[in-house]
């Protein structure tokens, strides 16, 4: 889609001062004349609500100056938030520390905290024990949300 590519071009341009900031995903939703765009910036420190609202700011002029979409749209530019899956190495290594669910592609469900990020691997640790998955291996994974 050229509209998501051109989006693209413009978060990543928006953002490219930021050392820390890296953009996740961009999803368009909705029809012609009414769309939807998410655009999903993390940080190795998290992001602001000011941060998020220049890189909008910015996003949203691009997409005016190109005129990318007829009629009207609605632009959101936000963090993943902690029900989102991790689909990138630096979200993994933002979350070293935290306690994971991994669902990998051969169905199997594991729960542990992430210990380690390497280049091809992430290191879990259940019960004591490590265990190894390799990225090739993951379907996709979500950090546990606990309350205690």
């Amino acid at each position: 889609m050229e509209e998501e590519k051109k989006i693209r071009d413009l978060a990543e341009k928006a953002i490219e001062d930021f050392e820390d900031l890296f953009l996740v995903e961009i999803k368009i939703k909705g029809t012609a004349g009414n769309q939807k765009v998410l655009v999903f910036v993390d940080g190795d420190n998290g992001i602001s609500i000011d941060q998020c609202g220049s890189i909008s700011r910015y996003i949203g002029n691009g997409i005016e100056e190109e005129d990318l979409f007829s009629g009207k749209y609605t632009l959101e530019v936000s963090s993943p938030g902690l029900d989102f899956p991790i689909t990138l190495h630096r979200q993994y290594v933002k979350n070293v520390g935290r306690d994971l669910e991994v669902e990998t592609k051969a169905g199997e469900r594991v729960e542990g905290k992430l210990l380690d990020v390497h280049k091809d691997a992430i290191i879990l640790t259940q019960k004591g024990e490590s265990k190894s998955l390799g990225f090739e291996e993951i379907k996709q994974s979500k950090v546990k949300v606990s309350f205690k």
